[in-house]
């Protein structure tokens, strides 16, 4: 976008100029494009963020196309159904050690998953899958295989792991990425998410440290909507010692609860009960 001075303020030329591009990257990629808004973000990053995917955009849109399979070679390959288990363990090392030499990586988050599945994934699927001929910024091509094939269980397993180490760290902060933008509460009173981090960041300098903590998760729940969105929850048991200043030791022990939904393909915990803590 050509440079336009939009007002005499600096940080409002960046705003209006920030929402010119939303509305551009809205108008020409749809519900393809999406971008949560962060009220914490400096304007100018913001600004030469939209830059970037717009830029980015532009150059995916004009490059040339290819498949993962002509990428690497067009290689012969045996289809599962006529390999052996160990055959099969074997063809996979080598299919998986051809793509990345090629520059094409397939990242499993949720494993291990069975060789059969990832073999028949990376056969039928990933190789018919189109990509540009040559990688943007030469990064190579990155795949998730749970972008294909969602995992939610090991999901919010994943995000209540995450989440219960930074509690007993005493830093849940703006780079936890369990944590939702909005925190609602069992009465509907919404909470934005600087006054939750002003909120817990007061509770945990209530004390000097958490020591003794354990936890079990005892049940995962979810359901999901047809458009793939979602509520979800996960549970079990926890203790740890709460050190005040003083030197006393507060012990919490009891049932916690996280509450989860699903956006945009990801979970985020928006309300959560935990031991010790009270909203």
């Amino acid at each position: 976008m050509e440079e336009e001075k939009f007002s005499d303020n600096p940080e409002e030329n960046f705003r209006i100029e920030n929402e010119i591009l939303k509305l551009k990257l809205k108008a020409q990629y749809g519900d393809a494009f999406f971008m949560q808004s962060h009220e914490e973000m400096p304007p100018e990053i913001e600004n030469q963020f939209l830059k970037n995917i717009l830029a980015f955009e532009e150059n995916a849109d004009s490059s040339e196309k290819t498949t993962v399979f002509e990428k690497i070679g067009s290689p012969a390959f045996t289809p599962a159904a006529r390999l052996n288990s160990a055959a099969l363990t074997k063809a996979l090392k080598d299919i998986t050690a051809l793509m990345e030499k090629k520059g094409v990586f397939l990242d499993i988050n949720n494993g291990p998953y069975d060789d059969a599945v990832i073999y028949k994934f990376i056969t039928e699927e990933l190789f018919a899958n189109e990509i540009d001929a040559e990688p943007l910024f030469g990064g190579g091509w990155h795949f998730i295989y749970e972008e294909f094939y969602p995992n939610d269980k090991a999901d919010i397993e994943r995000n209540t792991h995450y989440f219960l180490r930074h509690w007993f760290a005493r830093e849940l902060n703006e780079y936890c990425t369990e944590l939702g933008y909005t925190f609602i509460m069992a009465d509907g009173k919404q909470l934005g998410r600087q006054e939750f981090f002003v909120k817990m960041t007061s509770f945990f300098e209530s004390f000097t440290a958490f020591n003794n903590d354990a936890y079990n998760i005892n049940e995962v729940k979810f359901e999901l909507q047809p458009d793939g969105n979602g509520f979800g929850h996960a549970e079990g048991m926890l203790k740890y010692e709460a050190v005040l200043e003083n030197n006393e030791v507060l012990y919490f022990e009891g049932q916690y609860k996280l509450y989860m939904s699903r956006e945009d393909k990801w979970w985020s915990v928006f309300y959560f009960v935990m031991p010790g803590f009270k909203w």
